[in-house]
């Protein structure tokens, strides 16, 4: 074999090499991949359906008022005091 082979397939095993540890250092136990949330851990947020624009809105982030027992979450304070005024009409 010439040197030049030999290079070629020195620089080959070495790219497999990386190829196939790259992969299993990339995912962690059971396939799943490293930095992600584990599928087990708590959620930090939830999505609430705003009820008079229908927009989805981050739970801490809406504005909250408790109505009939009931938390309600809206988008602004635009669309709790359109809910209010409707409801105040419809009680």
């Amino acid at each position: 074999m010439t040197p030049l082979r030999i290079i070629i397939l020195i620089a080959l095993v070495y790219i497999a090499y990386r190829v196939i540890f790259a992969k299993g250092r990339s995912l962690g136990a059971g396939g799943k991949m490293r930095g992600t949330r584990p599928v087990d851990a708590p959620v930090a947020d939830t999505l609430e359906e705003d009820p008079v624009c229908k927009k989805l809105v981050p739970s801490r982030q809406a504005v909250q008022i408790e109505w009939r027992g009931e938390k309600m979450y809206f988008c602004s304070q635009k669309c709790c005091n359109t809910f209010r005024i409707k409801q105040g009409e419809n009680e």
